[in-house]
């Protein structure tokens, strides 16, 4: 029997909420506060519960945990892919990003006591690969929260009991 699915909408939702708080750190000037990193990934918990519970509830709970793991992993997939595409674009409406980045490696290179060459050389390559970087948290960044809030999803998500086949 095929299953309902949920996760599209789910995860596009997730995306662009995630994005709109985004924003607002951006516009509010607040995006290298402390602990507000975190705020963007507990909507993306709270969405992949409640895409792992829409699943189940869509398919009268009978699905199994991979089915709903599934199904919040896909959805963590969407999130990924609108996320990288989003950061793309975030840069041109935002340039800042990029040297607010670039200031924050030479900062935590000199907390280091590196010498001016080992900065110089930080700086450059951190220059030169921004964008490799920049893709690679996001969709890395993106798809390990998505792993570990999809487990959690799939294990609160109710399951019906299987229906065990008795022989008379």
């Amino acid at each position: 029997m095929k299953k309902v699915q949920t996760h599209i909408p789910y995860g596009f939702v997730i995306a662009l909420i995630m994005i709109v708080i985004g924003v607002i750190f951006q516009v509010a000037k607040i995006s290298d506060k402390p602990g507000l990193n975190w705020i963007p990934f507990i909507v993306m918990l709270v969405g992949i519960v409640l895409n792992a519970q829409a699943y189940s509830k869509a398919n009268n709970a009978q699905v199994t945990f991979g089915q709903v793991f599934g199904s919040g992993f896909k959805a963590s997939a969407i999130v990924a892919i609108v996320f990288v595409a989003w950061s793309f674009i975030a840069l041109l409406i935002f340039p800042e990003i990029y040297t607010k980045a670039i200031e924050k490696v030479q900062e935590d290179m000199a907390t280091k006591h590196l010498s001016q060459e080992q900065i110089d050389s930080t700086v450059k390559m951190t220059q030169k690969y921004f964008k490799v970087f920049m893709v690679a948290g996001a969709l890395f960044g993106t798809m390990i929260m998505g792993l570990l809030f999809s487990i959690i999803g799939a294990a609160v998500a109710k399951k019906a009991p299987k229906q065990e086949l008795t022989i008379s």
